[in-house]
């Protein structure tokens, strides 16, 4: 029977309580993991693969069927949408720290990306930044799928608890360790809690802490994107960004003639374009258009789109007119960029190939998805025996590409201090001592990450002329700080 304070606690916050049931009813155990997306699978990962910490008991919680999930990714037949960067020393930690057996043949590197100002209505050469930081473009289900294969080759899939929900979170009255109760009956009592289980994270709302944060209203619209031609050079493939008044628009490598976008918008124009247009063409020339041609141009014929596939009823000759004025555009204005930039035939024919992306024939439809943008940053991500990593903890706008980045950062931080108090005998539960120790190592970067990409967002969506007026001059200005860029570029990939 509760006591008369436990009850009071419980009145209050009755997601923070205090708890107790019979001893046989509860399963103890070192640490507990809810979450089965990348982070907390590659957590679990980690501790099986560390020598010093896979003697401990462990368990992971998914409300998801991982078999079914990466069958239905093999019987894809194409690049998944859902697709990350991963920096070479987060990939080098999968693959050499851990060990896991990624699908290589999927994962396409890229040397170097570069960002334009697409924003600026006066003028017709776009301010750029060229920042030579190599990356790796990966599906989130190959990562799955190779920490879930890495898993059940170590005979660790009993470690894997899956299709259960978490009913409920509470704190013993006996020795406030968190008791988990799942969907299946089963009680668990770890000595360590890791909440993996994303933006709605049932850890982070036990735990009842304040964070800062906002909606952009606005969406990420991803799709995979068929190139009109391979790159002209796939040993030295770039990324490529341009800041729209209606956000960011990414065209990101992927093998042979196959690329992917994130294009950030609002909420109106992320429904036609994941629901409403229903040819890819269209959005592929919108793509070239919106790399290639002014702004003014290229807002045109955003426009024209929009009103075309407005209505129930679509003119197919009116959108394969269409697609043949803005090709005609984006060809007559690729000519001219070329002449004004080059001094010989012979430059001009490599101009475009080496300065703007590839042009898009069609985005694969099937693939089209959105979903929406937000910043959000906890003030702590630790208790006593509670702790959150990746997203639980942190959300990023896609422009930087660094979201799933920032949460393998948080897992080998968490890893090291959990060795170092193993190592010293300490409770690896112990927040002042261990868990602690881990926020204050992580939340600087993770500051730093999320107010820079909150800060470049804002900036390339004030649309006002003195400000792309200044944002082009430091724009121009920083492109030619070489040592500056090489800096940022070893922050970023962690190699020179």
């Amino acid at each position: 029977m509760l006591c008369l304070s436990s009850r009071l606690a419980i009145l209050k916050n009755p997601q923070y309580c205090f708890y107790s049931t019979a001893a046989s009813n509860i399963i103890p155990l070192d640490i507990l993991i809810v979450g089965g997306g990348p982070a907390g699978l590659t957590m679990l990962s980690s501790l099986i693969a560390n020598n010093k910490l896979n003697k401990l008991s462990f368990k992971l919680i998914e409300s998801n069927n991982l078999d079914n999930q990466i069958e239905k990714y093999d019987s894809l037949g194409r690049y998944d949408n859902r697709i990350i960067s991963i920096t070479p020393k987060n990939l080098d930690y999968l693959t050499t720290k851990i060990n896991l057996p990624l699908n290589f043949d999927k994962i396409t590197k890229f040397n170097g990306i570069t960002i334009f100002n697409g924003s600026d209505l006066s003028t017709q050469t776009k301010s750029r930044v060229d920042l030579d930081t190599e990356s790796y473009m990966c599906e989130i289900q190959n990562l799955v799928k190779s920490n879930y294969k890495f898993i059940n080759n170590l005979n660790k899939s009993d470690s894997l608890i899956q299709n259960v929900k978490v009913d409920s979170i509470v704190k013993s009255e006996l020795d406030n360790y968190p008791l988990v109760t799942l969907s299946n009956g089963i009680t668990y009592k770890p000595k360590l809690l890791i909440g993996c289980d994303g933006f709605n994270s049932s850890v982070k709302k036990f735990m009842n802490y304040n964070g800062i944060g906002w909606s952009y209203d606005s969406f990420g619209v991803v799709g995979n994107l068929h190139l009109k031609y391979p790159p002209s050079d796939p040993s030295n493939l770039r990324g490529w960004q341009t800041f729209l008044k209606t956000g960011p628009l990414a065209h990101l490598p992927l093998e042979g003639d196959r690329a992917t976008m994130v294009w950030s918008c609002d909420a109106a124009m992320s429904e036609a374009f994941a629901k409403k247009i229903t040819n890819g063409e269209v959005l592929g020339s919108l793509i070239n258009c919106a790399y290639v041609l002014s702004r003014l141009d290229y807002e045109y014929y955003l426009k024209k789109a929009l009103k075309l596939f407005s209505s129930e009823s679509v003119d197919e000759k009116a959108i394969t007119a269409l697609i043949d004025e803005m090709n005609i555009r984006v060809e007559q204005e690729s000519e001219n960029l070329s002449k004004i930039n080059t001094d010989n035939s012979q430059d001009e024919m490599l101009y475009m190939d080496e300065h703007y992306p590839p042009l898009v024939k069609s985005v694969n439809l099937s693939t089209v998805g959105r979903f929406p943008l937000k910043m959000f940053h906890l003030d702590h991500y630790s208790k006593n025996r509670l702790v959150l990593i990746g997203d639980a903890c942190h959300n990023t706008h896609p422009l930087a590409g660094q979201g799933l980045n920032m949460g393998l950062e948080d897992i080998k931080e968490l890893v090291k201090q959990l060795e170092k108090a193993n190592d010293l005998g300490i409770d690896i539960g112990n927040n002042e001592l261990v868990l602690k120790k881990y926020f204050e190592n992580r939340y600087p970067e993770n500051s730093v990450m999320l107010m820079g990409t909150d800060f470049l967002h804002k900036l390339f969506a004030i649309d006002e002329p003195i400000v792309h007026k200044i944002t082009n001059i430091g724009m121009d200005f920083f492109n030619n700080l070489d040592s500056v860029k090489k800096w940022m570029a070893f922050k970023v990939s962690g190699k020179n």
